[in-house]
């Protein structure tokens, strides 16, 4: 399996609400795929989930109380759409998910491989979760911390 990683920016939304996908990722990502508003840590993007990885993500969320099911499944899916590239690699990100992703038509955004998942960020909320994190922690730091916490 390729993961999808790094950052790249100086992409946008047309007028129209259709966006490129960067070509290093498109076939990785494929045809047909799902986008789901997300909020992490308070700021708002839409992140691009690959058929299997949305399906199998789905299923993980089949744990627990048939109320915690449905919390979380409701929750995952009624922020998502299915999406399909056409023959110049875009997609259109209808009007309630891109309020959702604090997204407009002619917005700049940052595309951030996140493994498994691609995420779309404007600019401006992109900032804001960069700016959550601490940055002057390294690699092996943050390794020995999840480390820490799964025993």
């Amino acid at each position: 399996m390729q993961l999808f990683v790094g950052t790249l920016d100086g992409y946008k939304l047309d007028s129209k609400g259709r966006l490129s996908i960067p070509t290093k990722w498109r076939e990785r990502l494929g045809k047909e795929f799902y986008m789901v508003a997300v909020t992490v840590r308070g700021c708002k993007c839409l992140t691009l989930y690959p058929v299997e990885h949305f399906e199998n993500t789905y299923e993980a969320m089949q744990q627990g109380t048939e109320n915690q099911k449905y919390d979380a499944t409701t929750s995952f899916l009624d922020n998502a759409e299915e999406a399909v590239l056409d023959a110049q690699g875009r997609f259109t990100v209808n009007q309630r998910l891109k309020e959702a992703a604090a997204l407009t038509n002619e917005s700049t955004v940052v595309f951030k491989g996140k493994g498994k998942v691609i995420e779309i960020w404007n600019t401006d909320e992109y900032e804001k979760i960069y700016n959550s994190y601490d940055h002057t922690q390294g690699i092996y730091d943050l390794m020995d911390k999840v480390k820490g916490s799964a025993q």
